[in-house]
């Protein structure tokens, strides 16, 4: 449609109707939303070859967030964006 905007979000992101713990936080670090979702549905070896979607669904968000931040290369050690 001209001059509409929708917005889609991938329901696999989704835990009982809500978006899974850690998706906000990981928007912060992996700012591109297409490369975050590239990111999430990748099995990961920071993660023992898990997808991180996976593991944010199980509350592992720290874990997700380490391996967020060695995989963006806009974020330093700390964790904030450079």
């Amino acid at each position: 449609r001209k001059g509409g905007r929708k917005h889609v979000f991938p329901l696999a992101q989704f835990v009982d109707g809500r978006p899974a713990a850690g998706i906000r936080e990981l928007l912060a670090v992996i700012a591109n939303p297409r490369l975050a979702w590239f990111w999430l549905t990748r099995p990961s070896p920071d993660l023992d070859g898990r997808t991180p979607l996976e593991m944010l669904k199980h509350d592992r968000v720290r874990e997700v967030m380490l391996a967020a931040r060695d995989f963006s290369p806009t974020s330093n050690p700390n964790g904030s964006r450079v």
